[in-house]
C-alpha cells in the first residue's frame, strides 16, 4: 500500500529502513524527548528502530501488512527522496476480527515546520475510516509540552476521551526508565534556553511519575538540580511539575468502527 500526496509518498517501512529510522528519529534528540525509548548508544538507537521494523514493517514479523492491516509507514518528501520520519500504526486483530491498535508518529527536525504531518495525517485519516473492520485506534501525548501533536492527532480522526493513566499505559519499570533517560537527555543538553527547555520536558513527565507515586517528589526535585547543575530550578519547571502532579496522565484520543466496544492496549511498550 502506497499513499501519495501532494508532497508526499507513504510507503510501508521495511527492514531496509532501520538505518534511516535509527538516524532520523532515534538519534535525533528534539524528536526521542516526545517519544518513551532509551536510546543513550548509538546501539540501543538501532536495537529500537530494528524493532519498529521487525514489528510494523511489510517485510518484518508481525504480519500485519499480509493480513488486510496498517503498520508503519515512511514518511517520504517527493522534493528529496529521502526519510524524512515515520507515521502509522501497531494494529492486532482482536477477538472479533477487527483492527484495534495505536497511532503514532516522528518526524526529523530538518522537516518540522513544513506541515508534513498534517498532510500525512489527513491521508492517513481517510484510508483508517475506510476499513469495514476498524475496531478502535488510539494515541496519547504529553499534553502541556506539546499540543501540536494533539491537534495533528485531531487531524487524523481521533477525538480526545480524557486521560490515560502512564502505568496503563507504560508500566511502572518503563516509566523509571523514562525518567533516567530524560536526566540523561538533561546532564547532555548544551547550556542555555535548549537546557532549559529540555528541563521543562523532563519536569512535564516526572510529574505525572510523581501523580501516580512512581517516584517521589523529593526524588524527582532532588535528581533534576543535579543534573541541572543549579540548587533552584527555572519558574517554567516548577510551575510544569506541580501542574503535572495535579494533571495525572497523558492526553488520551481515540476513534472507533461502528459498534466496537474493545479496549486497546500498548503492546509496544
Amino acid at each position: 500500500m502506497i499513499i501519495e500526496t501532494d508532497r508526499l509518498i507513504l510507503r510501508p517501512v521495511a527492514k531496509q529502513d532501520t538505518q534511516d529510522i535509527a538516524q532520523v528519529v532515534f538519534s535525533d534528540p528534539n524528536v526521542v524527548g516526545m517519544l518513551a525509548h532509551d536510546i543513550r548508544t548509538p546501539e540501543s538507537a538501532i536495537a529500537e528502530s530494528e524493532r519498529w521494523t521487525s514489528i510494523m514493517g511489510i517485510d518484518g514479523d508481525g504480519g500485519i501488512w499480509d493480513d488486510g492491516g496498517m503498520g508503519l509507514f515512511a514518511v517520504v518528501p517527493k522534493s528529496d527522496q529521502a526519510l524524512a520520519g515515520v507515521t502509522g500504526f501497531y494494529m492486532e486483530r482482536s477477538e472479533h476480527q477487527r483492527w484495534n491498535g495505536e497511532y503514532f508518529y516522528a518526524l526529523g527536525t530538518r522537516w518540522h515546520g513544513r506541515g508534513l504531518m498534517s498532510e500525512a495525517a489527513d491521508a492517513l485519516g481517510e484510508r483508517l475510516r475506510s476499513l469495514d473492520d476498524l475496531g478502535v485506534i488510539y494515541a496519547g501525548y504529553w499534553d502541556m509540552i506539546n499540543e501540536a501533536s494533539g491537534r495533528l492527532l485531531r487531524r487524523t480522526g481521533l477525538k480526545p476521551e480524557g486521560r490515560k493513566s502512564v502505568i496503563e499505559e507504560y508500566g511502572v519499570d518503563r516509566c523509571r526508565l523514562i525518567f533516567d533517560f530524560d536526566l540523561w537527555r538533561l546532564s547532555n543538553a548544551a547550556l542555555g534556553d535548549v537546557r532549559d527547555s529540555i528541563l521543562t520536558q523532563v519536569a512535564r513527565r516526572a510529574g505525572a511519575f510523581v501523580a501516580e507515586d512512581i517516584i517521589t517528589k523529593d526524588e524527582v526535585l532532588n535528581s533534576l538540580k543535579d543534573r541541572y547543575g543549579s540548587p533552584s530550578l527555572t519558574r517554567d519547571a516548577v510551575t510544569m511539575l506541580e501542574a503535572s502532579i495535579k494533571r495525572p496522565g497523558m492526553a488520551y484520543l481515540e476513534i472507533r468502527g461502528a459498534g466496537n466496544s474493545d479496549a486497546p492496549q500498548n503492546r509496544l511498550k
